[in-house]
């Protein structure tokens, strides 16, 4: 028992000299290539691109078969109501409306009120209509709607069609009742430039109004929102012809997939490939998929100027501790979109949606690539003549190997192939110490030094 007891503490102090002497093994040099293009969360139609398809004489139809292939231009009986009701103000204490004809408001239980050019209503809903003009309270809901065809103006803006004025808690709702072709006078020259081509613009008009008939809000007094959760609708204001011009030609069209409005969507810019719905929401849908668009290129988002990072940088981009080493993109799969996925230096991991990284990097679109250039380090001196470098050149275009030059200059010793997973091997010519270096697409990672043996 004696002798055991001092074999223990050897063993444990010769594990522990091994331990300090054994050299730590060399950090491998790691940089990331921020890249990509566009601007918009990348599903459906590309604005710019449908306005490049135009421009080379492409017809709106062709323009939408690309975007949403597989589906099917049309309106099927049923699909396309007549008028719609857009929300154009809540939440506010009252409402004052103004026409160049006089007013007719209807109450409630149908009862006509003939009023002059304007009224301001609160929520009492009282109306000047007593004797001598005194006011009066009438049963809900309120319709206000001008005599002659002219058009209302609220909150400053000018609207077809009529307004309808209800109570919503303490506060009123005003909703815009028109038809749905009128609706889209005011939604397609604020959602596409009016003075794009025309077949681009009708384009831009059957997808929004495909967009609308598949969106209409259920169980409200409702059926639309006059802004993002929608689309923003301007009203008269906005009208321009040729924006006109395509909603009337394209008259009652939408989209359908299988007899049925299609689910579609629309963006400024591609970046040259638009993404799946799958990838960007986490939904499988046929019509939904990435395609090629090298229509998109007159966008002046088309590529944006690439960035360098360092490790640190995107760890606190994304409020991690220590270092990232790695980045992937793991694609979506039904119910879970697709993810940026970062490995610290320590071996965590961590995952971001695409919109979630978006804006953490602060980018116009999800149409972006986190380029990985990572360059491993001999672990010790090396013999002159043959060196082995190894790596990883991920996600990033037209990879190479750099050497410094006595100069100071840097020049291309050997441009790699990467593996799929990016890994690479490249064997190289060495005689002197010398600085090797990861660059592409005019960015690059930090240098390593390899030291030749005398």
């Amino acid at each position: 028992m004696r002798r055991l007891s001092l074999v223990v503490p050897l063993v444990a102090l010769l594990v522990a000299a091994a331990t300090v002497s054994a050299p730590a093994a060399p950090t491998p040099a790691t940089a990331f290539v921020l890249a990509g293009g566009g601007w918009g969360h990348g599903v459906g139609m590309s604005q710019w691109g449908a306005f490049g398809q135009a421009k080379a004489g492409r017809a709106y139809n062709e323009i939408l078969g690309t975007y949403f292939p597989g589906t099917a231009l049309g309106a099927p009986a049923g699909t396309v109501p007549e008028k719609v009701r857009v929300l154009v103000g809540d939440g506010i204490a009252s409402v004052a409306v103004t026409s160049t004809a006089p007013l007719v408001a209807v109450d409630g239980l149908g009862k006509r009120y003939r009023l002059g050019v304007g009224v301001t209503v609160d929520r009492t809903l009282e109306l000047p209509v007593g004797k001598e003009g005194a006011a009066k309270a009438v049963p809900p809901p309120l319709t206000l709607q001008p005599t002659g065809g002219a058009s209302l103006v609220s909150g400053g803006k000018t609207y077809r069609g009529t307004f309808e004025v209800s109570r919503s808690g303490a506060r009123l709702q005003l909703v815009n009742r028109v038809s749905l072709e009128a609706y889209l006078l005011g939604v397609v020259p604020g959602e596409m430039p009016k003075e794009w081509p025309l077949e681009a613009l009708k384009a831009q008009a059957v997808a929004a109004r495909t967009y609308a008939v598949r969106g209409l809000v259920e169980g409200r007094s409702f059926d639309l929102y006059s802004d993002w959760r929608s689309q923003v609708y301007y009203g008269v204001g906005s009208e321009a012809p040729a924006a006109t011009r395509a909603v009337r030609e394209t008259r009652g069209q939408i989209l359908t997939y299988e007899g049925k409005p299609a689910q579609v969507f629309y963006f400024s810019s591609s970046g040259g490939r638009t993404l799946s719905a799958l990838d960007v929401f986490g939904t499988d849908v046929p019509y939904l998929v990435s395609v090629d668009d090298p229509w998109d290129q007159a966008s002046p988002n088309h590529r944006w100027a690439s960035q360098l990072l360092s490790g640190a940088q995107v760890a606190k981009r994304f409020g991690l501790t220590g270092v990232v080493a790695d980045a992937s993109l793991v694609p979506g799969t039904p119910g879970k979109p697709a993810v940026l996925r970062l490995t610290t230096a320590a071996g965590g991991t961590s995952e971001a949606r695409l919109s979630d990284a978006r804006a953490r990097l602060g980018l116009k679109s999800t149409g972006f690539r986190l380029g990985v250039l990572r360059l491993d380090p001999p672990a010790a001196r090396v013999a002159g003549g043959a060196l082995v470098l190894t790596g990883v050149a991920k996600a990033v275009e037209m990879p190479v190997v750099e050497q410094r030059a006595a100069s100071g200059a840097w020049t291309t010793a050997k441009r790699i192939e990467p593996s799929p997973t990016g890994e690479f091997k490249v064997r190289l010519k060495i005689a002197t110490t010398t600085a090797y270096r990861l660059s592409a697409a005019g960015l690059a990672g930090p240098a390593v030094t390899v030291r030749v043996a005398p």
